[in-house]
């Protein structure tokens, strides 16, 4: 047996050592889940409109799984962007699941176990972990959405690109409104005072009028870096 599939073996097997998930973790997942593959076929539909065949749009969720990155990246892409710059894009949307990362370090001790996991990392499934009481809570309660979770993302973003590819060109035109109305619907919740509305509403103005005058992919990386001085003042005050 090759080494590399024994580690991973075994890292999985770690992984999956937790107790059976409770119902409230399962509720959650599933809602969830439906929420992401929505969000995902939307994904798939575009990736097909822009010419990506039907497994390449799947194999992207199944292998990078990154939410909002993807949907900014394939924009960026489809607008002109260069492969590094629609990377760059992607990556600074989800800059901040990094942050996770740390929040959860006493769940997954070794680096094994946080290779496996970081696969699953959503502000889902960390959100939903962080809010459990002791580790071996966490543990299951990340495991279980982020698992759910990356399952509904997967097979919504198959359902999007086969159906995508039916569609008649010109109803393929408004997946694009479809996409920016979804993004919204998913960003809207998480803004619950008047500091996170206005560095969202900088964010979007700083987008919009960049987008006037600078190459695709610009923008949306002008408009990630505009929130992150009220990111270091939050922190500082935390501290």
């Amino acid at each position: 047996m090759p080494a590399g599939y024994a580690t991973a073996r075994v890292a999985v097997g770690r992984l999956a050592a937790v107790r059976t998930p409770g119902s409230s973790d399962i509720r959650l997942a599933v809602g969830a889940s439906a929420g992401a593959a929505v969000y995902s076929a939307v994904f798939g539909a575009l990736a097909v409109q822009s010419g990506w065949s039907v497994w390449q749009a799947v194999a992207a969720s199944a292998l990078v799984h990154a939410g909002g990155g993807q949907l900014a990246g394939l924009a960026a892409l489809g607008g002109g962007a260069s492969p590094v710059a629609a990377l760059a894009v992607g990556t600074l949307v989800n800059l901040r699941l990094g942050v996770f990362g740390f929040a959860l370090g006493d769940v997954f001790g070794s680096w094994r176990d946080r290779l496996a996991a970081s696969h699953l990392v959503s502000d889902e499934s960390a959100g939903a972990a962080l809010t459990r009481a002791t580790a071996a809570e966490r543990r299951r309660t990340f495991v279980t959405v982020g698992l759910i979770l990356f399952t509904g993302w997967t097979a919504g973003t198959l359902a999007g690109a086969a159906f995508g590819t039916a569609l008649p060109a010109g109803v393929r035109g408004s997946l694009d409104p479809a996409a920016a109305a979804v993004f919204a619907a998913l960003v809207v919740p998480l803004v619950r005072g008047v500091r996170e509305a206005a560095t969202a509403v900088a964010a979007a103005g700083v987008t919009v009028v960049a987008a006037a005058w600078t190459p695709p992919g610009v923008p949306v990386l002008l408009g990630a870096l505009a929130v992150v001085p009220a990111a270091l003042v939050r922190k500082r005050e935390k501290v």
